[in-house]
């Protein structure tokens, strides 16, 4: 499969280009939403939660303002705040009822 490189192939329009926008943030937020994109969120906030707190450890990084900035106002625990939400995010916004049957 090949892919044009002159003008005529790309679309010409602005709007082209949003619609293949919106359509590929559709589909990553079909993938998030999917059982294959929960173990990716997964592994992506354990990752986020156990390197946060060394990230602010690193002598070379504690030179920038904004790293100490971030420091004193408690950086790490806002980076382990939004992976907890990238990890507990639900795809259908909270619409999608689940039925619980005891038996």
């Amino acid at each position: 499969m090949g892919y044009s490189t002159d003008s005529a192939g790309m679309g010409g329009t602005m709007a082209t280009v949003g619609e293949r926008i919106e359509l590929t943030a559709d589909q990553a937020r079909a993938f998030l939403g999917s059982p294959a994109g929960v173990l990716f969120r997964r592994y992506l906030a354990a990752g986020v939660i156990v390197t946060a707190p060394l990230l602010f450890r690193i002598p070379g990084l504690r030179r920038y303002p904004l790293i100490r900035v971030l420091e004193l106002v408690g950086g790490a625990a806002l980076l382990i705040k939004a992976a907890e939400a990238i990890r507990d995010w639900d795809a259908s916004g909270g619409h999608e009822q689940r039925i619980v049957i005891d038996v």
